[in-house]
This record gives C-alpha cells, sequence and structure tokens, in this order.
C-alpha cells in the first residue's frame, strides 16, 4: 500500500488548485501501483466480496436511497456492505440491518474544486477504505468527491450514473471514466427513489421488485420518544398529533412561523383535538418557538433543535399527517405513509421538467398534495431558471405569497385523496383551488 499513498502525495503536489481536475491522468498514474499492490486480482473461491456504497447527499436524499441498500443485501447476501454517507444522516442509518460498517465523510457534498479536495480524500481513503480492497463501489453522487473517492478506493469496479461537475473541476467524460461502468442516463426525469434503482435496474437488465422505502426504527426508539415528548409537554391521549415541517435546507423553502400560526389556528377550528408537533433542526428553533406562541401549549410544543433525526422519525410515526416545508421529514413521513401536505417555492407559472425538483422530491407513494406560489415572483421568473423555482435562498421569498386559506384548502383536498386511497401527488396554488 505505501506505493499507492506514495503515487497519491506525488501526483497531489503537481495538482494546480484552480484547475479542473485530470482524472484520465491520475488514473494513469494509479492503475500500475493499483495493480502491483493486488488491487486488480480477483479474490481466491471462498474470499467474502467486499462492496462499497457511497451516498453523499443530505438526509432526505438519504431517505429516499433507503431501499436499494436492501435490494444490494439482497443480491449480495454474503458480502461486506460497507456504508459511506454524509454526517447528518448518520442517526438514521446505524439501525440498518442491511450493511457491516457506517463511515461518515464531510468532504462528501462540497462544490469546492476537487484539487483542493484531494488531500482530504487522500487521508480518508488511507485511513478507512484502502484496507478492505473494495471489490465493488456503488456511486450514488452529486458531487464529484464521491467519484474520486471511489476510484480511490482501488475497488476494482465502480459502478455510477455520471454526471457533469464542471463547477467542481470534473468534466463528465472524466467523471464516467473513473468508474468502469458508467450507467446510461434515464430517458425522462425521475423521482429520487426511482434514480437509485435505476442503478440496480441496469445492473440486473431488470426492475428490481421491490421499490419501497425504510425507516430503521425500533419499539424502544417509539417508547422512548413518547417519553420525551411527554416530559416536554405533550398531551398523549385523546389528541390527533400532526408533525409540522418548519425547516428546509435553504430559506427559501421555509413558510413563515406567522402564515403557520395563521394556518394551523384555521385547522384547529376543524380540528379541535389537533396537537401540532413543531419540528426541525436548531437553526429551525425561533421559527418554531414564534408558531408555539401563536398556537398556545394547550395546542403545539415546539421541538426544532430538541430531537435528532432517528427521535424525529419515531415522532412522525405518532402523528395522522405531515404538514411542511421540502425537508426530510416530509420523506420520513411518506415512507411512514402518512398523507402529506407540502408548502413548496417553486412557482406554479414555472414549467414542470427536469429542471424542477417537484419532478423528482415530491412525496414517494403516499396521499400528498403540494401547494404552491401562483407564480414566480420577480428575477425567479427569468432563465436560467433555478431547480427549486426560487432563487433567493437567504429568505422566504416565493414561498411568502401562498396564503393560509390556500393552505386549508389543500387540507381538505388531502383529505379526500386519502379516502379515495390516492398515492398521487397534486400540485396545487390559490388561482387554482
Amino acid at each position: 500500500m505505501e506505493n499507492i499513498l506514495a503515487a497519491f502525495r506525488t501526483f497531489g503536489a503537481s495538482l494546480f488548485m484552480q484547475a479542473p481536475f485530470p482524472a484520465q491522468e491520475f488514473m494513469q498514474v494509479m492503475e500500475p501501483a493499483f495493480a502491483e499492490a493486488g488491487y486488480r486480482t480477483p479474490r481466491t473461491v471462498g474470499e467474502k466480496t467486499e462492496i462499497l456504497v457511497i451516498m453523499d447527499a443530505g438526509v432526505g436524499d438519504f431517505i429516499c436511497f433507503s431501499g436499494v441498500l436492501r435490494e444490494i443485501r439482497r443480491l449480495y447476501p454474503q458480502a461486506a456492505v460497507t456504508l459511506v454517507i454524509f454526517p447528518p444522516a448518520f442517526k438514521l442509518a446505524e439501525q440498518c440491518p442491511y450493511i457491516d460498517f457506517l463511515l461518515g465523510n464531510e468532504h462528501l457534498p462540497v462544490l469546492r474544486p476537487l484539487p483542493e479536495l484531494f488531500s482530504a480524500h487522500t487521508d480518508y481513503a488511507t485511513e478507512h477504505l484502502l484496507r478492505q480492497r473494495f471489490d465493488l463501489a456503488f456511486v450514488f453522487g452529486h458531487y464529484p468527491s464521491a467519484y474520486l473517492l471511489a476510484y480511490m478506493t482501488g475497488a476494482k469496479e465502480r459502478i455510477g450514473h455520471p454526471g457533469d461537475f464542471s463547477e467542481g473541476g470534473l468534466s463528465l467524460g472524466d467523471c464516467a471514466a473513473l468508474l468502469t461502468r458508467p450507467l446510461k442516463e434515464p430517458m425522462r426525469p425521475l423521482h429520487m427513489v426511482e434514480r437509485c434503482f435505476d442503478q440496480l435496474d441496469q445492473l440486473l437488465g431488470a426492475p428490481v421488485a421491490d421499490r419501497s422505502l425504510e425507516l430503521w426504527l425500533t419499539k424502544e426508539d417509539i417508547a422512548g420518544v413518547r417519553e420525551k415528548l411527554a416530559r416536554l409537554g405533550a398531551p398523549l391521549v385523546q389528541r390527533k398529533f400532526f408533525a409540522i415541517g418548519l425547516g428546509g435546507s435553504t430559506r427559501r423553502k421555509h413558510w413563515p412561523p406567522s402564515a403557520y400560526g395563521a394556518f394551523l389556528r384555521l385547522l384547529l377550528a376543524e380540528e379541535p383535538t389537533a396537537f401540532f408537533l413543531l419540528l426541525g433542526g436548531k437553526d429551525d428553533a425561533a421559527e418554531a418557538a414564534e408558531a408555539a406562541r401563536m398556537l398556545g401549549a394547550a395546542h403545539a410544543l415546539a421541538l426544532a433543535g430538541a430531537l435528532d433525526f432517528r427521535e424525529t422519525a419515531s415522532a412522525v410515526t405518532l402523528c395522522s399527517a405531515y404538514i411542511g416545508n421540502d425537508t426530510s421529514l416530509m420523506h420520513m413521513a411518506a415512507v411512514i405513509g402518512l398523507p402529506v401536505l407540502e408548502i413548496c417555492c417553486y412557482g406554479a407559472d414555472l414549467p414542470l421538467d427536469e429542471k424542477a425538483v417537484l419532478t423528482c422530491h415530491y412525496p414517494y407513494r403516499t396521499a400528498s398534495v403540494i401547494v404552491q406560489p401562483a407564480r414566480a415572483l420577480a428575477d425567479c421568473r427569468t432563465e436560467p431558471r433555478d431547480p427549486y423555482g426560487c432563487k433567493h435562498m437567504d429568505e422566504a421569498h416565493c414561498i411568502a405569497a401562498i396564503e393560509p386559506r390556500t393552505v386549508l384548502d389543500a387540507y381538505h383536498l388531502l383529505q379526500q385523496q386519502v379516502k379515495k386511497g390516492s398515492r398521487a401527488p397534486i400540485c396545487v396554488f390559490e388561482e387554482g383551488m
């Protein structure tokens, strides 16, 4: 392995920090080193197969990918499976029954040029991954780091959808070169779940039959969160719980807390036994507190930042519906099978094509209604269009135009969808209600 590390160091010293990453030149240097160290030699009969799975996106995308782990284990029942993820999803992944080793890597979803990240990847591969001598690596990549790291492990086979990461210094061709089996781009835009399963579909030459998702929660998890909610003041008897997702990865996804408070007051008039669990991360605590003040302690509990991801998922299992922004909590609710009322920042006057987040990140396989602003505001209508529709990442911009009464009407529509047994998402906005 010393020759591999020496090759890493020598190549790293030659990189120009702001230049595109020369992937094919890197491979010309590394292939002889990997071959000399035995990384290209097949295992002997009886040796356990080593599989690496890299998923580099956030918690919501990790949930959308969860079913793939079950199917990889079904395909390779005797293999040792190592999963590398972005650390925020760790709490949800640590009880996954389909993996043998779980690792976090904070450098995965980073858009800095690869030459700047090369040293960190060298250290990570050396410390955590090179010794396994992986036979196969699956790359579920949103960022160039995942593809480079998979190659740097020396994995004999590397499978994934190649991407064009020009901002990260990796072209489509070079990304494909880092894979031994670059997969064909799907013929049409797919939901994130289906895009993940597409890797196995192409590997098998047939669709994976079981395309369900999973959350790995125990009875102890559910009991523990019930106890915690009781200590924090949630009434656990004769009340109808609603999971309210106030957060989101960027501020443009946040419907204002004053709007939530006004809507939930309207909902209380129709659902007098309702109790609202105001969920989110630490950064959402102030918004949750503001909405809770509007509703009063008898009707709401501000929990943003008070629960980790597994506790939050356990709390969502106690609820009758999810109402909230486009967050990982929305995807948790969909996996559990709750009806979902999503409040979205994507203007209804923008096209729903492969560029639109609503095309690939709607609630999966559950009754859902998505409330949109009637129109994108100001510069959000101009090209180039943002995948989220709204270009104002740091403020509640387009989403703030959605009225509480519109969301209440959408809730009524969601109830109708539940009665029908429909699991197809419906997008609505005020002018079309």
